[in-house]
This record gives structure tokens, C-alpha cells and sequence, in this order.
């Protein structure tokens, strides 16, 4: 399956954000709406990975249908034939064809991705890649509300967890999200970067995932992408052949 984008004009650049006023209420109840403007994305990325020890890059073609389905069609990685990733939430099955075997993994977000090494399961990965906030966190669990220099800072208790957003203005798009323990050790970094005008929305062409204890890091960069489009029927179904080898990530 192969994502096509004829006749699609290059997007906007958008590099200001002019100041605008509101409060935390507002703004919680704002994130919530975008979320909720975001039924589906198909686009084409190219990632890096890079940990200490080694450095992948692979390019793929994807596709997102609310509220967490989750499609790539992967290029560059475990062998040159494309594989095939589907995720619900954060179940995973991955099937490459030059391998001849499906991967799977059935995880907690609380878990390390076996495959990226970060902090954040499939569905975190799925969310920071389309640019939802997400749920879990409401008025009551703000710990931390202010505006500076144009940008507002917004950090909410999750469990035992911090989870720190900086929100850029007028656009009220998210430029990074932070999670920390309560004692503030950083555990994870979402950064994004290289606004563009998409249609009706504002959206990142770059984002960065780290994982500062790890010393791992995922660049990020769109290079097309299409919202609230119809997407094709079965996409989010893999089939395999029957004799495949199974292996489970870790």
C-alpha cells in the first residue's frame, strides 16, 4: 500500500505566534478540542534513531483513525523489502516480509519501547507523532499554570508522574511535553518544531523524543501530510502468511 500525494501544494510556514490571553481552564478545554479536531492523519516521515551505541534511520508512509489505530508502512529497517506495523493502542504487530516473521508486543505505557528504547509505549509514540495531548489529566491535578515571554507552561500530576507542557499561543499548539518524576528527574522530552499551516490547522514538520537516561533520541521529520481525509478500508488489518515465525519484542 503506497501513500500518494499528487497535487498537494507545499505548506506555510508559520513563525510567530502573536501573545494571547487565557486562562488554564480555557486553555485545558482548548487542547482537549484540537484533539478532538484530529480524526485522521495519513503523511510520510523519515526517522533516526540514535542511542549510544548505535544509530537507524528509516523512512515510512502512515496512517493514524482516532482514537488510536495506527498504521506505517516501513522502509530502510530489518531488510530492504518494506514492512508493515499496525498498532491499537499499545499492542503491536510489525510483519516483514524479508524476515519472514511477525513481531508483536502487548505492552503498558508505563513500559520501555522495545523497539524505540524510550519510556512511552506504542500509543505514546502514536500520540507525540500526531500531536495529541492526550487524556489523564483534568483542572484538579494542575500543580503549575503561567505565561512568559509569549508562551504558556502548564504541568499536571499523572500517578506518581509530572507531565509538563509548553503551549505556543493565538495557534494553541503544544512545542513540547516533558515528563519527570515528583522528585524531578527527567524521564522523557517531546519537542516540536517547524510550524506549518496545513490546511485548517497548525502542525509540526519536526519532532524530537528523548530519552534523557537512556541517552536515546528520535528525530522526527514529516515530509507530507493530509488531515481529516477518508482513509482506505481494512488499513489497520495485517494479514500474514500462516507458517511465519512469531517473535515477541523485547
Amino acid at each position: 500500500m503506497v501513500l500518494l500525494f499528487s497535487g498537494c501544494a507545499g505548506p506555510e510556514a508559520i513563525t510567530e505566534f502573536p501573545k494571547a490571553r487565557i486562562d488554564y481552564r480555557a486553555l485545558i478545554d482548548t487542547l482537549a478540542a484540537r484533539d478532538q479536531l484530529i480524526e485522521s492523519v495519513m503523511g510520510r516521515v523519515s526517522v533516526k534513531v540514535e542511542t549510544p551505541t548505535l544509530e537507524t534511520r528509516f523512512s515510512a508512509d502512515y496512517y493514524f483513525a482516532a482514537p488510536d489505530s495506527f498504521r506505517a508502512n516501513i522502509r530502510g529497517i530489518l531488510g530492504t523489502r518494506p514492512g508493515a506495523l499496525v498498532s491499537i493502542g499499545d499492542s503491536v504487530a510489525a510483519y516483514f516480509p524479508a524476515k519472514e516473521t511477525l513481531f508483536v508486543a502487548v505492552g503498558e505505557p508505563e513500559e520501555t519501547n522495545p523497539v524505540l528504547g524510550l519510556k512511552m509505549g506504542f500509543g505514546g509514540v502514536v500520540r507525540a507523532l500526531i500531536g495529541l495531548t492526550g487524556t489523564g489529566f483534568d483542572y484538579d491535578s494542575i500543580v503549575g499554570f503561567q505565561e512568559q515571554a509569549g508562551i504558556y507552561s502548564l504541568t499536571f500530576t499523572r500517578g506518581d508522574e509530572l507531565v509538563h507542557f509548553e503551549v505556543l499561543p493565538s495557534e494553541w499548539v503544544i512545542s513540547s511535553m516533558q515528563l519527570f518524576t515528583i522528585d524531578q528527574e527527567a524521564l522523557q522530552d517531546v519537542g516540536y518544531y517547524d510550524f506549518v499551516q496545513r490546511g485548517e490547522m497548525v502542525r509540526p514538520s519536526r519532532i524530537v523524543i528523548t530519552n534523557p537516561i537512556r541517552g536515546e533520541t528520535v528525530n522526527i521529520t514529516i515530509e507530507k501530510e493530509i488531515i481529516n481525509q477518508p482513509l482506505p478500508d481494512g488499513l489497520f488489518k495485517l494479514p500474514v502468511p500462516e507458517d511465519v515465525a512469531i517473535w515477541k519484542l523485547i
